[in-house]
Protein backbone atom coordinates (compact mmCIF):
# COMPACT_ATOMS: atom_id res chain seq x y z
CA UNK A 1 0.00 0.00 0.00
CA UNK A 2 2.70 2.47 0.67
CA UNK A 3 4.72 1.43 -2.66
CA UNK A 4 0.93 2.47 -4.35
CA UNK A 5 0.71 5.69 -2.31
CA UNK A 6 4.54 6.61 -3.12
CA UNK A 7 3.44 5.86 -6.80
CA UNK A 8 0.24 7.91 -6.63
CA UNK A 9 2.19 10.90 -4.90
CA UNK A 10 5.03 11.06 -7.80
CA UNK A 11 2.32 10.92 -10.29
CA UNK A 12 0.66 13.94 -8.81
CA UNK A 13 3.55 15.86 -8.77
CA UNK A 14 4.04 14.93 -12.61
CA UNK A 15 0.78 16.21 -13.01
CA UNK A 16 1.43 19.72 -11.45
CA UNK A 17 4.33 19.91 -12.79
CA UNK A 18 2.64 19.84 -16.38
CA UNK A 19 0.35 21.58 -15.91
CA UNK A 20 2.50 24.10 -14.35
CA UNK A 21 5.35 23.95 -17.75
CA UNK A 22 1.39 24.39 -19.89
CA UNK A 23 0.17 27.40 -17.68
CA UNK A 24 3.44 28.92 -18.49
CA UNK A 25 3.56 28.15 -22.16
CA UNK A 26 0.02 29.79 -22.46
CA UNK A 27 1.32 32.75 -20.42
CA UNK A 28 4.23 33.26 -23.05
CA UNK A 29 2.00 32.22 -25.96
CA UNK A 30 -2.10 33.65 -25.47
CA UNK A 31 -4.57 32.53 -28.30
CA UNK A 32 -4.25 35.08 -31.18
CA UNK A 33 -6.97 37.18 -31.63
CA UNK A 34 -8.21 37.63 -28.28
CA UNK A 35 -10.35 40.46 -29.36
CA UNK A 36 -11.96 42.44 -31.75
CA UNK A 37 -9.27 43.33 -34.69
CA UNK A 38 -8.69 47.35 -35.61
CA UNK A 39 -7.80 47.89 -39.13
CA UNK A 40 -6.99 51.68 -39.52
CA UNK A 41 -6.89 53.70 -43.28
CA UNK A 42 -5.18 57.03 -43.53
CA UNK A 43 -7.16 57.87 -45.99
CA UNK A 44 -10.78 59.84 -46.56
CA UNK A 45 -13.14 57.43 -47.26
CA UNK A 46 -12.72 56.06 -50.99
CA UNK A 47 -11.59 53.03 -52.99
CA UNK A 48 -8.75 52.04 -50.25
CA UNK A 49 -11.21 51.63 -47.54
CA UNK A 50 -13.58 49.85 -49.36
CA UNK A 51 -10.79 47.03 -49.94
CA UNK A 52 -9.81 46.99 -46.13
CA UNK A 53 -13.45 46.58 -45.49
CA UNK A 54 -13.93 43.60 -47.95
CA UNK A 55 -10.95 41.98 -46.37
CA UNK A 56 -11.88 42.50 -43.02
CA UNK A 57 -15.43 41.27 -43.89
CA UNK A 58 -13.52 37.55 -45.38
CA UNK A 59 -10.56 37.72 -43.00
CA UNK A 60 -13.35 37.58 -40.04
CA UNK A 61 -14.54 34.66 -40.98
CA UNK A 62 -11.38 32.79 -40.28
CA UNK A 63 -10.05 34.79 -37.52
CA UNK A 64 -13.29 33.98 -35.11
CA UNK A 65 -13.06 37.73 -33.97
CA UNK A 66 -14.88 40.84 -35.18
CA UNK A 67 -12.63 42.98 -37.74
CA UNK A 68 -13.73 46.89 -37.75
CA UNK A 69 -11.82 49.23 -40.04
CA UNK A 70 -11.51 53.16 -39.28
CA UNK A 71 -10.62 56.26 -41.48
CA UNK A 72 -8.14 58.28 -39.98
CA UNK A 73 -7.22 60.58 -42.84
CA UNK A 74 -4.66 63.40 -42.62
CA UNK A 75 -1.18 64.73 -43.09
CA UNK A 76 -0.82 62.31 -46.21
CA UNK A 77 -1.53 59.22 -44.52
CA UNK A 78 0.59 59.66 -41.41
CA UNK A 79 -2.07 60.69 -38.92
CA UNK A 80 -3.18 57.17 -39.21
CA UNK A 81 0.69 55.51 -39.60
CA UNK A 82 1.35 57.22 -36.81
CA UNK A 83 -1.54 55.51 -34.64
CA UNK A 84 -0.96 52.35 -35.39
CA UNK A 85 2.84 52.46 -35.04
CA UNK A 86 2.33 53.45 -31.57
CA UNK A 87 -0.70 51.10 -30.90
CA UNK A 88 0.26 47.90 -28.50
CA UNK A 89 2.56 45.31 -30.77
CA UNK A 90 0.02 42.81 -30.30
CA UNK A 91 -1.62 42.06 -33.74
CA UNK A 92 -5.30 43.50 -33.20
CA UNK A 93 -4.23 47.01 -34.51
CA UNK A 94 -3.26 46.92 -38.34
CA UNK A 95 -2.45 49.80 -40.97
CA UNK A 96 -3.81 49.28 -44.43
CA UNK A 97 -2.12 51.44 -46.67
CA UNK A 98 0.06 52.24 -49.51
CA UNK A 99 3.83 51.80 -48.96
CA UNK A 100 4.17 55.41 -48.85
CA UNK A 101 3.85 56.51 -45.49
CA UNK A 102 6.84 54.94 -44.66
CA UNK A 103 9.19 55.05 -47.75
CA UNK A 104 8.31 58.58 -48.30
CA UNK A 105 6.87 60.38 -45.52
CA UNK A 106 9.71 59.63 -42.95
CA UNK A 107 12.01 61.05 -45.73
CA UNK A 108 10.04 64.60 -46.57
CA UNK A 109 9.55 65.84 -43.36
CA UNK A 110 9.50 65.09 -39.73
CA UNK A 111 6.94 61.77 -38.75
CA UNK A 112 6.05 60.67 -35.17
CA UNK A 113 7.20 57.49 -36.24
CA UNK A 114 10.89 55.78 -38.16
CA UNK A 115 10.19 53.91 -41.19
CA UNK A 116 11.32 50.50 -39.17
CA UNK A 117 8.28 51.35 -36.76
CA UNK A 118 5.61 49.60 -38.95
CA UNK A 119 6.24 46.26 -40.25
CA UNK A 120 4.65 45.03 -43.26
CA UNK A 121 2.52 42.55 -42.85
CA UNK A 122 0.89 41.47 -46.14
CA UNK A 123 0.29 42.79 -49.75
CA UNK A 124 -3.59 42.30 -50.90
CA UNK A 125 -3.23 44.53 -54.11
CA UNK A 126 -1.36 46.31 -57.05
CA UNK A 127 -2.35 49.58 -58.71
CA UNK A 128 0.25 50.77 -61.60
CA UNK A 129 0.75 53.73 -62.10
CA UNK A 130 -0.64 54.96 -65.40
CA UNK A 131 0.94 57.98 -67.45
CA UNK A 132 -0.95 59.62 -69.92
CA UNK A 133 -0.71 62.36 -72.39
CA UNK A 134 -2.62 65.29 -73.53
CA UNK A 135 -4.14 64.48 -77.15
CA UNK A 136 -2.34 67.08 -78.99
CA UNK A 137 1.10 66.13 -77.07
CA UNK A 138 4.11 66.17 -79.33
CA UNK A 139 4.85 62.42 -78.53
CA UNK A 140 3.13 59.33 -78.21
CA UNK A 141 5.49 56.95 -77.00
CA UNK A 142 7.67 57.21 -73.73
CA UNK A 143 11.01 57.14 -76.39
CA UNK A 144 9.19 60.08 -77.83
CA UNK A 145 8.91 61.48 -74.77
CA UNK A 146 12.55 61.37 -73.47
CA UNK A 147 13.44 62.44 -77.05
CA UNK A 148 11.09 65.46 -76.77
CA UNK A 149 12.06 66.05 -73.37
CA UNK A 150 15.49 65.99 -73.86
CA UNK A 151 15.38 68.25 -76.78
CA UNK A 152 13.16 71.10 -74.74
CA UNK A 153 14.73 70.85 -70.95
CA UNK A 154 12.27 71.80 -68.57
CA UNK A 155 9.25 72.70 -70.61
CA UNK A 156 7.61 69.25 -70.15
CA UNK A 157 4.55 69.52 -67.29
CA UNK A 158 3.23 66.79 -65.25
CA UNK A 159 0.46 67.09 -62.92
CA UNK A 160 0.20 65.04 -59.96
CA UNK A 161 -2.17 64.91 -56.82
CA UNK A 162 -0.18 67.05 -54.53
CA UNK A 163 3.50 68.00 -54.19
CA UNK A 164 5.13 65.34 -52.02
CA UNK A 165 2.50 62.59 -52.73
CA UNK A 166 3.77 59.10 -54.02
CA UNK A 167 2.73 59.74 -57.47
CA UNK A 168 4.43 63.14 -57.54
CA UNK A 169 7.37 61.38 -56.31
CA UNK A 170 6.79 58.87 -59.17
CA UNK A 171 7.11 61.53 -61.53
CA UNK A 172 10.42 62.41 -59.89
CA UNK A 173 11.42 58.83 -60.25
CA UNK A 174 10.51 59.02 -63.82
CA UNK A 175 12.35 62.04 -65.09
CA UNK A 176 15.73 60.53 -62.75
CA UNK A 177 15.56 57.22 -64.45
CA UNK A 178 15.32 58.72 -68.00
CA UNK A 179 17.69 61.56 -67.66
CA UNK A 180 15.22 64.35 -68.21
CA UNK A 181 13.99 67.21 -66.95
CA UNK A 182 9.94 67.01 -65.82
CA UNK A 183 8.17 70.25 -64.40
CA UNK A 184 5.98 69.27 -61.89
CA UNK A 185 2.14 70.93 -61.18
CA UNK A 186 0.42 69.65 -58.21
CA UNK A 187 -3.38 69.55 -58.24
CA UNK A 188 -5.73 69.34 -54.90
CA UNK A 189 -6.18 65.75 -55.52
CA UNK A 190 -6.08 63.38 -58.74
CA UNK A 191 -9.43 64.32 -60.54
CA UNK A 192 -8.06 67.86 -61.26
CA UNK A 193 -4.86 66.69 -62.35
CA UNK A 194 -6.71 64.40 -65.15
CA UNK A 195 -8.78 67.29 -66.10
CA UNK A 196 -5.87 69.79 -66.44
CA UNK A 197 -4.05 67.09 -68.58
CA UNK A 198 -7.64 66.52 -70.47
CA UNK A 199 -8.09 70.82 -71.07
CA UNK A 200 -4.34 70.76 -72.01
CA UNK A 201 -2.80 73.38 -69.21
CA UNK A 202 -0.18 70.35 -68.49
CA UNK A 203 1.38 67.85 -70.89
CA UNK A 204 1.16 64.85 -68.57
CA UNK A 205 -0.96 63.07 -65.47
CA UNK A 206 0.00 60.07 -63.80
CA UNK A 207 -2.13 58.18 -61.04
CA UNK A 208 -4.26 55.80 -60.16
CA UNK A 209 -5.88 53.86 -64.00
CA UNK A 210 -9.76 54.03 -62.60
CA UNK A 211 -9.96 58.31 -63.37
CA UNK A 212 -7.45 58.58 -65.56
CA UNK A 213 -8.22 55.16 -68.27
CA UNK A 214 -11.76 57.08 -68.21
CA UNK A 215 -10.32 59.96 -69.74
CA UNK A 216 -8.38 57.67 -72.25
CA UNK A 217 -12.06 55.85 -73.26
CA UNK A 218 -13.14 59.19 -73.79
CA UNK A 219 -10.23 60.01 -76.75
CA UNK A 220 -8.95 62.90 -74.32
CA UNK A 221 -5.65 61.78 -73.35
CA UNK A 222 -3.73 59.03 -74.38
CA UNK A 223 -1.92 56.43 -72.70
CA UNK A 224 1.93 56.29 -72.74
CA UNK A 225 2.92 54.09 -70.28
CA UNK A 226 2.21 51.98 -67.05
CA UNK A 227 4.59 51.99 -63.97
CA UNK A 228 4.86 48.08 -63.32
CA UNK A 229 7.07 45.46 -63.75
CA UNK A 230 4.44 43.70 -66.22
CA UNK A 231 1.38 45.15 -68.18
CA UNK A 232 -1.30 44.46 -65.90
CA UNK A 233 -3.80 42.48 -66.63
CA UNK A 234 -6.68 45.58 -66.78
CA UNK A 235 -4.07 47.42 -68.75
CA UNK A 236 -3.08 44.97 -71.48
CA UNK A 237 -2.52 47.27 -74.81
CA UNK A 238 -0.02 49.85 -72.53
CA UNK A 239 3.58 49.63 -72.80
CA UNK A 240 5.69 49.46 -69.70
CA UNK A 241 8.21 51.87 -69.04
CA UNK A 242 10.80 48.74 -69.29
CA UNK A 243 9.58 48.44 -72.43
CA UNK A 244 10.01 51.84 -73.50
CA UNK A 245 13.95 51.59 -72.11
CA UNK A 246 13.50 53.76 -68.97
CA UNK A 247 14.87 51.63 -66.00
CA UNK A 248 12.11 52.29 -63.84
CA UNK A 249 9.57 49.60 -61.91
CA UNK A 250 7.04 51.34 -59.53
CA UNK A 251 3.50 50.96 -58.29
CA UNK A 252 1.37 51.23 -55.60
CA UNK A 253 1.29 48.03 -53.20
CA UNK A 254 -1.29 47.87 -51.35
CA UNK A 255 -0.94 45.73 -47.67
CA UNK A 256 -0.99 45.41 -44.43
CA UNK A 257 1.56 46.62 -41.82
CA UNK A 258 1.52 46.33 -38.41
CA UNK A 259 3.41 48.11 -34.94
CA UNK A 260 7.02 47.06 -34.64
CA UNK A 261 7.84 43.83 -32.18
CA UNK A 262 4.17 42.19 -32.85
CA UNK A 263 4.39 38.48 -32.33
CA UNK A 264 5.61 36.01 -34.48
CA UNK A 265 2.25 33.96 -33.95
CA UNK A 266 0.00 36.58 -34.27
CA UNK A 267 2.06 37.46 -37.36
CA UNK A 268 1.46 33.87 -38.47
CA UNK A 269 -2.22 33.88 -37.79
CA UNK A 270 -3.22 37.26 -39.63
CA UNK A 271 -0.70 35.91 -43.11
CA UNK A 272 -2.82 32.93 -43.55
CA UNK A 273 -6.22 34.74 -43.18
CA UNK A 274 -5.27 37.22 -45.45
CA UNK A 275 -3.43 35.18 -47.71
CA UNK A 276 -6.80 33.64 -47.95
CA UNK A 277 -9.24 36.65 -48.20
CA UNK A 278 -6.90 38.26 -50.62
CA UNK A 279 -7.20 34.63 -53.07
CA UNK A 280 -10.35 34.75 -52.61
CA UNK A 281 -12.65 35.08 -56.23
CA UNK A 282 -14.81 38.15 -54.10
CA UNK A 283 -11.84 39.97 -53.31
CA UNK A 284 -10.73 39.88 -57.10
CA UNK A 285 -14.15 40.34 -58.10
CA UNK A 286 -14.24 43.22 -56.18
CA UNK A 287 -10.94 45.22 -57.42
CA UNK A 288 -10.81 44.41 -60.72
CA UNK A 289 -13.38 47.18 -61.09
CA UNK A 290 -11.00 49.77 -60.12
CA UNK A 291 -8.06 48.04 -62.54
CA UNK A 292 -6.59 47.06 -59.36
CA UNK A 293 -5.28 43.31 -59.36
CA UNK A 294 -5.06 40.80 -56.31
CA UNK A 295 -1.55 40.28 -55.35
CA UNK A 296 -0.72 38.61 -51.94
CA UNK A 297 2.83 38.27 -50.77
CA UNK A 298 3.73 37.57 -47.00
CA UNK A 299 5.87 39.12 -45.00
CA UNK A 300 9.05 38.59 -46.08
CA UNK A 301 8.32 39.55 -49.67
CA UNK A 302 6.23 42.31 -48.83
CA UNK A 303 9.40 43.73 -46.62
CA UNK A 304 11.42 42.96 -49.87
CA UNK A 305 9.27 45.29 -51.82
CA UNK A 306 8.97 47.86 -49.51
CA UNK A 307 11.99 47.88 -49.04
CA UNK A 308 13.07 48.64 -52.80
CA UNK A 309 10.85 50.80 -53.01
CA UNK A 310 12.57 52.94 -49.87
CA UNK A 311 15.54 52.70 -51.49
CA UNK A 312 14.27 54.23 -54.85
CA UNK A 313 13.13 57.71 -52.63
CA UNK A 314 16.09 57.79 -50.22
CA UNK A 315 17.99 58.42 -53.50
CA UNK A 316 15.62 60.79 -55.19
CA UNK A 317 14.02 63.14 -52.83
CA UNK A 318 16.85 65.01 -50.67
CA UNK A 319 17.49 66.64 -54.21
CA UNK A 320 13.86 68.07 -53.95
CA UNK A 321 13.24 71.72 -52.63
CA UNK A 322 10.56 69.90 -50.73
CA UNK A 323 12.85 67.90 -48.29
CA UNK A 324 13.06 69.84 -45.39
CA UNK A 325 15.01 67.10 -43.07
Amino acid sequence: MRNLRTLFNGFGVCVLAAASLTGTASAQSPAFPSRTITIIVPYAAGATDRQARQLAELAARDLGQPIVVENRAGAGGTIGAALVAAAPADGHTLLYAAPAVVTVAPLVGKTPYAYEDLKPLARASITPHLLAARIDAPFKTVPEMVAYAKANPGKVTFGSPGNGTAVHLAGEALADAAGIKLNHVPFQGLAPAVTAAAGGFVDLVLGAPGPINTQIDGGRLRAIAQFGATRADALKTVATLTEGRVNLDLRADFGFFVPKGTPANAIARLEAALEKAIGSSEFRDFVVRDLTAPAFLPSSGYQEVVDNERAIYARIIPNLPLHTK
